[in-house]
C-alpha cells in the first residue's frame, strides 16, 4: 500500500460560529476544515485522525474523498465548539471536546505513521505534546506541523511554545506569533502566518514572503485559516513549492470567507480550480 502524502490529525464536531451576520451550526472542528479542504485536492491521499461520538454521524465525512482509516466513533458525545467574531475583529472562544478530550493513541493506525507530513490540527497545546512525542516515539519521520489558536496562546502560553519548538512547520496569525515570540525572537520553523483579508506570509528566519488576498465581502472568517491550512499542506506534499502552494492557499481562504461554513460552494468551486490548475496537462501531481 502506497504511503499517505498527508494525514492530518484534529477534532471533528459541531461548531457553532456566530459573526455580524448571522449565526450557523454547522460540522466543524479544525480536523474537519484542515482534512477536508485538503481531500477536494487529491482524492484518498489524504488521511483524517479523529474522534466522533455517537451524536454525529459518520455518513458526515463520506464522499469528502478522505482516507477515514484514523477516524474512530466513540460512545459518547462529539466536540461541541462554539465561537463569536465580534464586529472589532476579536472572537470569543468555548468548546466542549466529548468523546476527544483525552487523545486515544491506541486508535491511530499504523500505516498513518508512514505519511510524508503529519499535520496537528487547532487543539488544546498539551494533546499537540502528547501527538508529538507519540509520533517520534513510534519511529514517523514525518514533517509535522501545527496550528497555533489565540485563546490557547493567551492561557497555555508555555506549552504552545513547547510545541511550536518541537513541530517542523507552524500555522498561526499575527497575535498568535507576538504572543510567543514577541518582537526580537524568530521561531526555528518555517511559519506560515495567516494576515487575514491581507492574504499570508511564509516567515522564515525574519525573511518574509507575503501573497496578498483578493478583496471580498466577508460573511464569515472562521475556519479560512483551516483551509489555507489543508490547502497549502496538500500541494506542497505533493511537490508545489511553498510561495506557489501558499498562493492558491490563500485563494481558496479567501473564498471561504465569503460564506457560512468551510465548505459551502464557493469554497467548493475554488478547489475544484485550484485541483484543474495544479493538475496541468500532464498530471504530473499524480491528481486522478
Amino acid at each position: 500500500m502506497a504511503h499517505l502524502p498527508l494525514v492530518v490529525i484534529g477534532h471533528v464536531g459541531l461548531a457553532t460560529d456566530h459573526t455580524v451576520t448571522g449565526t450557523k451550526v454547522a460540522v466543524g472542528g479544525s480536523g474537519y476544515a484542515v482534512a477536508a479542504a485538503a481531500a477536494a485536492l487529491f482524492d484518498e491521499q489524504v488521511g483524517l485522525a479523529a474522534q466522533m461520538g455517537t451524536d454525529l454521524e459518520p455518513a458526515v465525512l463520506r464522499g469528502t474523498g478522505l482516507n477515514l482509516d484514523g477516524v474512530a466513533v466513540l460512545p459518547g458525545a462529539s466536540a461541541r465548539f462554539y465561537i463569536h467574531q465580534f464586529k472589532d475583529g476579536t472572537r470569543s472562544f468555548e468548546s466542549d471536546l466529548g468523546v476527544a478530550s483525552e487523545p486515544r493513541l491506541d486508535l491511530f493506525p499504523e500505516s498513518y505513521l508512514h505519511a510524508k507530513h503529519v499535520h496537528l490540527g487547532t487543539m488544546p497545546p498539551r494533546q499537540q505534546l502528547t501527538w508529538l512525542k507519540f509520533l517520534r516515539d513510534k519511529g514517523s519521520s514525518a514533517k509535522v506541523s501545527v496550528d497555533m489558536f489565540e485563546h490557547f496562546v493567551a492561557t497555555e502560553n508555555a506549552d504552545c511554545r513547547a510545541a511550536c519548538d518541537l513541530a517542523d512547520l507552524l500555522f498561526m496569525n499575527q497575535v498568535e506569533y507576538t504572543g510567543l515570540y514577541g518582537a526580537d525572537a524568530y521561531p526555528k520553523s518555517l511559519v506560515v502566518l495567516k494576515c487575514g483579508a491581507d492574504g499570508a506570509e511564509l516567515v522564515r528566519d525574519g525573511m518574509e514572503h507575503r501573497v496578498p488576498a483578493a478583496a471580498v465581502h466577508e460573511i464569515d472568517p472562521i475556519g479560512a485559516g483551516e483551509v489555507l491550512a489543508g490547502v497549502f499542506l496538500a500541494l506542497h506534499a505533493q511537490g508545489l513549492s511553498e510561495e506557489s502552494a501558499l498562493r492558491h492557499a490563500v485563494a481558496a481562504a479567501t473564498s471561504s470567507v465569503t460564506e457560512f461554513g468551510v465548505d459551502g460552494p464557493q469554497r467548493t468551486a475554488a478547489l475544484a480550480r485550484i485541483r484543474s490548475e495544479v493538475a496541468g496537462p500532464c498530471n504530473y501531481l499524480g491528481i486522478r
